[in-house]
């Protein structure tokens, strides 16, 4: 029974900086290290463990196979006045996609509306982030990209669907707002490596044996470890949507990351894990085949104090309703909100999300952790 990876505790400043400077000297720009951190960083902050240190692991990977290219910006390459179309030039998401959230917020504020699709980029790790920035310009935005094939279709046999990450979020006064941080699928392919490695089943039948057809919940039994890595492991079995709805929101939001946009790349057309991490084949296509950054400003139509007393009301609602018997009423996303909005001085880190990072990524740039702490702890004794 393999054990559980237990978690410790951290200073986010001392997260931020690690990661920053790992990717700097990777060969990134400071501007493109800070969105990489400031997007991990954040994802902690939330609770969100598996959007964590651990995604580091997908870009470095692809760093490592050539497909990311960490010297290339992200371009406007077709715009309109509420509408915009940005080329990652195969860096990460997590650039391409603060461009396209500052864009869509620009024209918002102008005009009431952005849309900005994306493409050509690689992993952009958790959306909270890049949507939470318009909440805090009292707009509403929704954001999202496709994924390498991690699910089969509904009586499927093989990868074919997404698990995207998505999330909408909306102004809010002093309850915490309408927001949505979700994949749009029943599970990441991090719940695949962290169920193998704490040694437990599944939340639900999510694997389809590739002999058999039959549904399981023993990750163990198909996961693989990638050597120097503790979130990014191979799978022998394809994913299962579990529920129609979701099944419909993961093909609905292909079109929007891929069908209608551009530069769009479907799941479908995109390489798989197994052959992203193949040093043996030759691929140059980004692990992301698209995304879309759409904003709304409330104030362009009438009052934001309104819409904001509103959502209080409403949500003032849900939480009061009376609860089922050794049950509580909660609202989605509220506790990653009171998190940030409180600051607090220690985050949550899985320990074999830790060890990889700082042993085997770090040390390929000859840092270590104990080199980065001390150059934390002298960079605040400066300030």
């Amino acid at each position: 029974m393999i054990q559980p990876s237990p978690t410790r505790k951290e200073d986010p400043g001392f997260l931020y900086y690690a990661i920053k400077q790992v990717w700097m000297a990777a060969g990134a720009t400071e501007t493109h290290a800070h969105y990489v951190a400031d997007a991990i960083t954040f994802a902690h902050i939330q609770g969100k463990l598996n959007q964590g240190l651990g995604v580091y692991e997908a870009i470095d990977i692809a760093l490592e196979m050539g497909i990311l290219d960490i010297s290339a910006e992200p371009k406007v390459i077709d715009e309109g006045p509420v509408w915009a179309t940005v080329d990652g030039n195969r860096s990460s998401g997590y650039w391409c996609l603060n461009i396209m959230a500052d864009l869509a917020i620009e024209k918002a504020r102008e005009h009431g509306i952005g849309l900005v699709f994306g493409g050509n980029h690689n992993d952009a790790g958790s959306f909270a982030r890049y949507v939470y920035k318009a909440f805090e310009q009292d707009m509403m935005a929704m954001s999202s990209n496709n994924t390498v094939p991690l699910a089969a279709p509904f009586g499927g046999m093989l990868n074919k669907l997404s698990c995207a990450p998505f999330d909408a979020i909306s102004p809010a006064g002093d309850k915490p707002p309408v927001w949505t941080s979700v994949a749009l699928a029943e599970f990441y392919d991090a719940d695949v490596s962290e169920a193998a490695i704490h040694g437990k089943p599944l939340a639900g039948k999510w694997l389809i044996d590739p002999a058999t057809g039959e549904l399981s919940d023993d990750a163990s039994r198909y996961a693989e470890p990638i050597e120097g890595y503790g979130r990014v492991w191979g799978c022998s079995a394809a994913g299962q949507i579990e529920e129609p709805r979701t099944y419909a929101l993961n093909m609905w939001n292909e079109a929007m990351t891929a069908i209608i946009n551009p530069l769009g790349v479907p799941s479908t057309a995109l390489p798989s894990v197994e052959e992203i991490t193949d040093p043996d084949t030759n691929n140059s296509v980004p692990s992301v085949g698209g995304s879309y950054y759409l904003c709304i400003n409330p104030a362009k139509f009438g009052s934001i104090d309104a819409v904001k007393a509103r959502s209080d009301a409403y949500v003032d609602a849900i939480q009061n309703c009376p609860p089922r018997p050794n049950h509580s009423v909660r609202v989605p996303g509220s506790v990653g909100y009171q998190r940030l909005i409180e600051n607090a001085p220690e985050v949550d880190v899985l320990t074999n999300h830790w060890d990889p990072f700082f042993v085997g990524i770090a040390g390929k740039y000859g840092m270590t952790e104990g080199q980065l702490r001390l150059a934390y702890s002298e960079q605040k004794i400066r300030r």
